[in-house]
């Protein structure tokens, strides 16, 4: 797979028939703990009418796992995601985030409003005070270990069954494997961020999209969002955890292609 000049890990795809030229391309930007393939399924959705880039964050898949001592900045994440979208080679995208991946988006978007045709997160949130249970990450590792933490995040981030089995043992085996470090430095950055008062100007087209059960981010968060952004979209999907963008991945999917081709006009 290819990388960029800073070393992150990417995949484009573009199942566009010959005839559509239409459609700008959408990056799509994963959280804590799993890597690009998240998105895999909804690939044949949003490709057939989108080009589509999805990348490992710094830290998780194939993307540069820094040192222990690696001071995180959202800066650095920001840059990152800048970097994976001029890729792309248009002078806007569309930016899809999920988790932190979300926090991310919304970062980068105020940043740097010019890139972004819109932003859609789902199971974000815009603060990390009120964001629930990841205080506890820490203890977990020192007293349990890294196969316990797993456990407890499938836990909250699906019902039984949310899944094929075959699909929710892919996740938990990627989670397995992610770098301890990465984890609880990015739960650390993220949990001292607010972005409540710069939302108050954000400019880019804004879907917001939450779960109604996430053990980490309530509702409430979603509803101060959509009071801070004008002209946001606020949805909330019953009986769905932390999972959300993987479980309930095609219907998802589709309704991102709706608000997509709402954006674009198509």
């Amino acid at each position: 797979m290819p990388k960029t000049a800073r070393g992150l890990n990417y995949v484009a795809n573009d199942l566009r028939p010959p005839w559509r030229t239409s459609g700008l391309p959408v990056v799509f930007n994963h959280g804590i703990g799993t890597n690009h393939g998240v998105w895999s399924e909804w690939v044949p959705i949003v490709a057939a009418r989108h080009p589509m880039v999805r990348f490992d964050l710094r830290g998780f898949g194939a993307s540069p796992v820094p040192p222990v001592d690696h001071r995180w900045s959202m800066d650095e994440l920001i840059d990152d995601l800048l970097e994976v979208a001029t890729t792309t080679g248009s002078g806007k995208v569309h930016v899809v985030g999920e988790s932190i991946g979300g926090t991310i988006a919304l970062a980068a978007a105020l940043r740097a409003p010019e890139r972004f045709a819109s932003v859609a997160i789902s199971n974000a949130s815009h603060r990390g005070p009120g964001i629930t249970n990841i205080q506890g990450w820490r203890k977990t590792y020192e007293s349990q270990g890294h196969a316990a933490w797993n456990a407890e995040m499938m836990a909250n981030r699906f019902y039984p069954g949310a899944a094929a089995p075959a699909a929710l043992a892919w996740f938990s085996e990627v989670q397995e494997k992610a770098d301890r470090h990465a984890v609880l430095a990015l739960a650390a950055l993220l949990a001292g961020l607010d972005l409540s008062e710069a939302l108050r100007s954000f400019k880019v087209p804004l879907s917001i999209t939450l779960p109604d059960a996430s053990p980490f981010i309530t509702p409430s968060h979603g509803a101060e969002m959509h009071a801070l952004v004008p002209n946001a979209r606020l949805r909330i999907v019953p009986h769905a955890k932390h999972g959300l963008p993987f479980s309930h991945a095609r219907s998802e999917a589709e309704a991102l292609v709706a608000f997509l081709s709402e954006i674009e006009g198509a």
